[in-house]
């Protein structure tokens, strides 16, 4: 039977956001330091990434349009590719092949939108976002940072390059 309470939204703000952005000890500076370790834009699309299992770039851009109706679809492409040269800039994700690097070096500069490329999340990056997935999910911290650098290179593995020419 469905409770007649409702969820204080407060609540479930606090819990996604304290783990990411207040993970250790609490000082004037924390905060504002963990948001130059991972900040709004890069948080969203590492989060969303490993809470969807989704390691490419035009998937994630899809799961914000289409699933989740967060962004139009060009927003939702740029929020894919600021987040994703952010979390790469940092060393939060690698691409998940050669194949994929060449792409990346090779897309079209003058539309948003990296294309169909595949990321690995690296140790660190596991690591940093690592807290919110556990509280989202109820996992153990330790687990989950396996279980996304599993997750994406499994991802990488099974996911179809479309066949170019060379």
């Amino acid at each position: 039977m469905a409770s007649n309470e409702s969820v204080d939204p407060g609540t479930s703000l606090l819990r996604v956001l304290i783990p990411l952005y207040h993970a250790g000890e609490v000082t004037g500076y924390s905060g504002q330091q963990a948001a130059e370790s991972l900040p709004p834009t890069e948080a969203l699309a590492l989060a969303m990434m490993c809470l969807t299992k989704t390691y490419s770039s035009t998937g994630l851009s899809m799961k914000l349009h289409i699933e989740y109706h967060a962004f139009d679809r060009r927003e939702s492409a740029i929020a894919a590719e600021v987040g994703i040269l952010g979390l790469m800039r940092l060393g939060y994700l690698r691409p998940a092949s050669k194949k994929d690097e060449k792409a990346l070096l090779e897309r079209n500069e003058e539309s948003w939108g990296l294309g169909n490329v595949s990321f690995l999340i690296t140790a660190k990056g596991a690591k940093r976002i690592a807290p919110l997935v556990a509280t989202t999910t109820g996992e153990p911290v330790k687990d989950v940072v396996k279980r996304l650098q599993a997750d994406s290179r499994e991802y990488a593995k099974t996911r179809v390059l479309p066949q170019t020419a060379d």
